[in-house]
Formats: C-alpha cells, structure tokens, sequence
C-alpha cells in the first residue's frame, strides 16, 4: 500500500508517532549505546562504526522471488512501528511485498537468503507514505515514512532516532553533522568480508559497513 501526502502532513505523522507509537521503544531518542566519535568528511571515507553506534540505522532491502535480499537504501527508526527514508527508494519498487527491513545491523551481506541472527531482527512492510510533490527528476520533496509489521523491539543495538521539533528553524551556529550507511571506508578501499565473498562497492556514506 502507498499512500502520497504533502510535507506538513507527513512531518507531523513522522513527529506523532514518534511521541504515541512508542510502546516498544520507550525511552530517549538519539541514544547511541556505543560511542565512535571518531569519523570522515567524505561521502566515500569515515571510519567503520562500532556495533550499537547507530542504532537507529535501518537497512531497507529488495526481497526478491528467489528469496534473496539486497540492501538498497538506508533509513532512520522512529520508534516501533515507523520508518524515516527516502522517497527515490521506492521508484518502481512500491509494492510492500518487496520489502524488508533489517534493524541492529553493522555488517550486511548483499543478497543473502538466510533468515538474520540475533541481535540483528528483520521486518515486513506494511504501508510506503510517499511525499506528494516528489520529483524523480529533481530529487525535490524526496522523504517517505514506511510502516513496519510486526512492530520492532528496540534493545541494545536498536533504538530511535530523533526528529527536530515540528517549527524548529535551522540551527543558528555551526554544528558537527554526521552520516552513516553501508559501504566502503575509505576510497577504492576493500572491507575485510567473511571467507568466501568479496567487497561490494556503494556509493554510500561509509560510516557502517556492507559485504556482498
């Protein structure tokens, strides 16, 4: 199921659920359970984080009919049932059933069949919110929430993220941001990836890391 909605109606499903659809992820948002303070400026570069550093990290993956998943965008957990990403994610694949959702994930191994081990839990989706005015061309307008089924349980290497408050402007100094996703950390740089595969290149921020 997709649905199109305009921006303030989607910021303030995304800021709602985050404050009354928290009943498995209760707590404070923004949490990092294991602190890499160290990291790169570069989209390509950075410094591979510890597992828990991004617990709100969420892999959005192309389940495929053989079985097979394969990372295709990142995304940020709001809290149990929801899922901030990106609206380019889903052109020409919208249909929920071909998706799933891996949560508490450092390591991803592109196009595995296997069910994941714990700590790491995957999902089904079971609603893509699309921004209305998004432009495939321009990339304008380019956010989506996605709902999850079963709802998640946040623990030591899952937890939420944070959403600035709905009329918060832009910050009024300067500010450390940081960026984090699957690939390689450092350029033309080969990760050290379970016997038997090889690295897969991405053109992601490098700040977790993705084997093939």
């Amino acid at each position: 199921m997709v649905e199109m909605l305009p921006t303030a109606i989607l910021l303030v499903l995304a800021v709602s659920v985050v404050a009354k659809d928290n009943a498995t992820c209760d707590g404070p948002c923004g949490l990092r359970f294991r602190q890499n303070p160290q990291g790169g400026v570069r989209i390509v570069g950075g410094k591979a984080a510890q597992h828990g550093a991004w617990p709100w990290m969420v892999s959005l993956q192309i389940f495929t009919y053989n079985s097979h998943r394969y990372h295709a965008c990142g995304g940020s957990l709001l809290n149990s049932r929801w899922v901030l990403t990106a609206a380019h994610c889903f052109v020409g694949k919208n249909k929920v059933y071909d998706w799933r959702l891996v949560f508490g994930a450092k390591e991803i191994t592109f196009g595995n069949n296997k069910p994941v081990k714990a700590p790491l839990q995957e999902r089904y989706v079971e609603k893509i919110i699309i921004h209305e005015k998004y432009n495939s061309a321009t990339e304008g307008n380019d956010i989506a929430l996605v709902k999850i089924t079963p709802p998640i349980a946040c623990g030591r290497f899952i937890g939420p993220g944070c959403l600035p408050h709905f009329k918060a402007g832009l910050p009024r100094g300067p500010q450390s941001c940081w960026v984090a996703g699957w690939g390689y950390i450092e350029e033309k740089g080969f990760l050290e990836c379970p016997a038997g595969t090889s690295p897969f290149k991405m053109g992601v921020a490098a700040a977790l890391e993705l084997c093939p």
